[in-house]
């Protein structure tokens, strides 16, 4: 019997690592290692409570909130665009996370814009579509489906990227800069809407 039970253990076990291990490659390098504590947290909470709706992270720095996840699919079946909106009493801000290293240019109306990349010896450049149009389709979504809170456009990307060549009618951060961005936005939600918004969303 112990021999079984034994077993048993070692497999759920096994599994749970080889969970974390394919998860992780999901965490890193993303916008989320900024909204959550750390990887635990985020493990823990996506594996077993099935929940990212909330962060011990963001509660210790914004207080009260919730966070929502949405993608954009292009016609392949890839994602091509990866939002977190996040309702908190200083408002509701959809961020779009761009995963892009290296060295962003463009303006707020250029349809496509530069990411230059360094490869071995060489620079290689990517032309890709201005994050405006899909973040600001974006926040027009969420705003019905918030039941008409206004919504604060964010594009945030790696810590390592390059800003200093691009111009936005959003806020370009780097993951790091996000939550100290938003804790200098003034109150405007009280926690009862943030719940009501969310339930709307949560509903459907």
């Amino acid at each position: 019997m112990d021999v079984i039970l034994y077993g048993l253990v070692t497999v759920l076990l096994a599994m749970a690592v080889f969970q974390a291990f394919r998860l992780h490659r999901h965490y890193t390098g993303t916008l989320y290692p900024a909204l959550f504590a750390n990887y635990l947290e985020y493990f823990w909470r996506y594996q077993f409570r099935q929940n990212l709706s909330v962060s011990s992270w963001l509660k210790q720095e914004l207080g009260f909130h919730r966070l929502l996840y949405n993608s954009v699919v292009d016609q392949d079946g890839h994602v091509a665009q990866t939002y977190v909106t996040l309702l908190c009493t200083r408002g509701v801000f959809v961020i779009r996370d761009l995963r892009s290293e290296g060295q962003l240019s463009g303006k707020p109306n250029d349809k496509h814009w530069i990411l230059r990349r360094p490869q071995a010896e060489t620079t290689k450049s990517f032309r890709i579509p201005n994050p405006a149009a899909g973040l600001r389709q974006h926040c027009q979504y969420q705003r019905q489906a918030l039941g008409g809170l206004d919504c604060t456009g964010l594009c945030a990307l790696p810590d390592t990227a390059d800003l200093t060549q691009a111009k936005s009618e959003f806020a370009l951060l780097h993951y790091k800069e996000v939550v100290p961005w938003i804790q200098n936005q003034p109150e405007c939600l009280s926690e009862q809407q943030i719940l009501t918004a969310f339930e709307k969303v949560s509903k459907k």
